[in-house]
């Protein structure tokens, strides 16, 4: 007997949709901007549950944008996937417990509340009781999704925009300093994103896939200083469209990176109100902490490309620095 499935064009993820209950966010911007630290603060803040880069939340977007799955699809998966996200988070089976981190549990949560969730909150009804009473807030810290913020707002249409935001050369500097376009990573990634093939002089680069098309020989001749400026200018240049429509509407908040660490009560308290929370004692905590932090400015005079120059000039200018 002949077995038959459905037609594919019958299938939905449907839970997303019907389960999708609670309030989100997200906080994003370039890399290296202060997002992880912002995110670390928020985290310790009333009923904000702070996730790190989950990695299946940037790629479906990016996968979407980039034309390799089919846009509706790609926004019920996502769906789906936060409203999972969203209960391991609540169950705490996605904490981070070790205390050394900056995104551990217990920096984040009181001792109470941890051990609440680990011994009362059993099923997905416990669940939904918890977010009735409770009003959790699921803020998403994510990479690589900038220019594809019209794909999470589509998806997630009453959720809020964090834009976090720091000089291109600061980010540039810190960036050249993880080595991530160094001749090593580009010849053999590490990191679990799609690549562009290229060969360029017998060798077989991965080019992130960022590169504008008929850019490829010019990045690669690029110092490796020069490959960060062309990442920032093509994050910041990627998004800011859309950004700017968000805070006409009000529902997108710049932070600047070099308020977050000189005027880190002040800054967080923006974010707060605005995210519609307030801080805790964890929160004050967390601030001292980071005034502990040493934080020093980049040595910031490197030679570079002068048309590369240009464009980065012009793009800082429109963020207002």
């Amino acid at each position: 007997m002949e077995t038959r499935f459905t037609s594919k064009d019958n299938l939905t993820f449907s839970s997303g949709p019907i389960h999708f209950n609670f309030e989100a966010a997200i906080i994003t911007g370039a890399c290296r901007s202060g997002k992880t630290t912002l995110g670390n603060i928020l985290g310790t803040c009333s009923n904000i549950e702070n996730v790190e880069e989950p990695w299946t939340a940037k790629l479906l977007p990016l996968m979407t944008g980039l034309g390799l799955m089919d846009e509706d699809i790609g926004k019920e998966m996502f769906v789906a996937y936060i409203t999972e996200l969203y209960i391991e988070t609540i169950f705490l089976r996605r904490a981070n417990f070790r205390p050394q981190d900056l995104s551990c549990i217990w920096a984040q949560k009181d001792h109470e509340e941890v051990y609440l969730r680990l011994t009362e909150l059993n099923t997905r009804l416990d669940i939904k009781k918890y977010t009735e009473k409770n009003n959790p807030l699921l803020l998403l810290n994510l990479t690589e999704v900038v220019p594809f913020l019209k794909f999470l707002f589509e998806s997630m249409p009453k959720s809020k925009l964090i834009y976090v935001i720091r000089d291109g050369k600061d980010v540039a500097m810190d960036c050249l300093h993880k080595r991530w376009f160094s001749d090593k990573q580009l010849l053999s990634p590490i990191k679990a994103l799609p690549y562009q093939k290229y060969v360029y002089k017998n060798n077989i680069w991965h080019l992130p896939w960022w590169i504008n098309s008929g850019d490829e020989d010019l990045f690669i001749s690029y110092t490796e200083y020069e490959r960060c400026i062309y990442y920032w200018c093509q994050t910041v240049e990627s998004g800011s469209k859309l950004v700017n429509k968000m805070i006409a509407k009000g529902n997108c908040l710049n932070v600047y990176y070099d308020d977050l660490i000189k005027n880190t009560l002040d800054t967080t308290k923006l974010a707060t109100e605005f995210l519609g929370s307030k801080m805790t004692p964890k929160t004050e905590y967390a601030i001292a902490k980071l005034k502990l932090r040493a934080f020093k400015k980049p040595n910031q005079e490197v030679i570079i490309d002068k048309n590369l120059k240009d464009r980065y000039i012009k793009t800082q200018d429109k963020l207002c620095f």
